[in-house]
């Protein structure tokens, strides 16, 4: 079975660099998947002009961007293409995020509900209605919601990586949901004879790790914050803000003379051993969260967790049982970690508990048999 991953950006547009970021490493690890199952998978993505790669187990096809083409005409392109390579009754084409979707009748389709995305503070979503006085931020949220909705009925069979989203859906609703809906949280990929080191949660200076992208709404200026407030109340602690993006030098300026911050970088697959080396990490999102990789891969690796009460991660974090659970807010966030960096018992508590949750409950291996039934679905249906 030939089946289409269709997204906005897996390779730069001209086809030569692979980008990081979540919902590419999600399809990624799905495409590893479809191929290991002995079926052919194929992503198309826009491009600057066409290019047909092959980078391990994925073929990536290049569809060229029209100048002047509005966005909904670029999803159409990218969808019509995979129709024309994969499509007929043998053929799957998966929407690699409900919002490069298209609306479609063709039942072999699956869309992936990455989270809720418009939970975002008004001033981030004005969009369209940025230049309407007093109304835009309200505007802006009420007509991001209701684009979410139409993304998610584009077609008949859908999968959530949380149950925030459905929640939320299920109230925008009359009736009980049609179609199929299937909720598969994310995962962290954790090897089998993968022991994390608790025996660091009893000595030497505390370490804090942020490591997102250096987004505002990712927590990035929250962080920035909270660490000021940690660095005067503690003199034995360290924080490393990994990571890159728009607010590093914000980041770096604000600590340009403070020898206990760093900003470093790590690639994907060594997360595991990069957290393994700090005591708390801490994901401050203001939004715009599904079943947090980032969470995950910091609660696999046996690092204490402090996360904000935002969306996929309440599906993750019972407060007080496998980490902390706060509003988005400095003194929350502060007064939290203030309390694991005082007590390495409470820390060593925590992270156990974090890392067997994820061995259970989010690894790779259950990730992978519950898109499996998905998939079955389809390879042993016509339709």
């Amino acid at each position: 079975m030939k089946v289409g991953l269709i997204y906005y950006n897996f390779l730069d547009a001209n086809g030569v660099k692979r980008l990081l970021g979540g919902v590419q490493t999600y399809l990624w690890n799905l495409s590893k998947l479809i191929s290991d199952r002995g079926d052919e998978p194929i992503l198309f993505q826009s491009a600057a002009q066409s290019f047909d790669h092959k980078i391990e187990h994925l073929r990536v096809i290049g569809v060229p961007r029209v100048a002047g083409r509005i966005r909904s005409n670029i999803r159409n392109d990218l969808y019509h293409q995979a129709l024309s390579v994969v499509g007929g009754r043998q053929g799957l084409v998966i929407f690699g995020a409900d919002n490069v979707s298209v609306s479609t009748n063709y039942p072999r389709t699956i869309s992936i509900q990455h989270g809720i995305g418009w939970d975002l503070p008004g001033r981030f979503l004005t969009g369209i209605f940025h230049n309407v006085p007093m109304l835009s931020e309200w505007l802006g949220k009420r007509y991001n919601a209701y684009r979410g909705r139409l993304y998610f009925e584009n077609c008949i069979n859908r999968v959530c990586v949380d149950y925030n989203f459905l929640n939320w859906y299920r109230t925008q609703l009359t009736d009980v949901p049609k179609g199929n809906i299937w909720v598969i949280p994310n995962f962290a990929n954790v090897p089998s004879d993968y022991q994390p080191d608790y025996d660091r949660h009893e000595s030497g200076n505390v370490k804090i790790i942020f490591a997102r992208r250096f987004i505002e709404y990712r927590g990035s200026r929250l962080m920035v914050e909270v660490s000021k407030n940690l660095l005067e109340k503690f003199q034995e602690i360290e924080i490393c803000f990994a990571g890159e993006g728009p607010d590093e030098q914000l980041i770096a300026e604000a600590f340009i003379s403070e020898p206990r911050v760093s900003i470093r970088k790590y690639m994907p697959d060594e997360s595991l051993c990069f957290h393994g080396k700090y005591h708390i990490a801490v994901v401050p999102s203001l939004a715009s969260e599904g079943t947090s990789l980032s969470l995950l891969e910091a609660m696999a690796s046996g690092c204490a967790v402090v996360a904000t009460n935002v969306g996929g991660m309440t599906n993750i974090i019972v407060d007080r049982y496998n980490g902390r659970l706060v509003h988005p807010d400095v003194e929350q966030l502060t007064e939290a970690i203030c309390e694991l960096v005082a007590s390495s018992s409470e820390r060593l508590i925590l992270s156990k508990r974090a890392a067997d949750m994820t061995r259970n409950a989010f690894s790779l291996e259950l990730w992978r048999a519950r898109w499996s039934v998905i998939l079955d679905q389809f390879s042993n249906s016509d339709n």
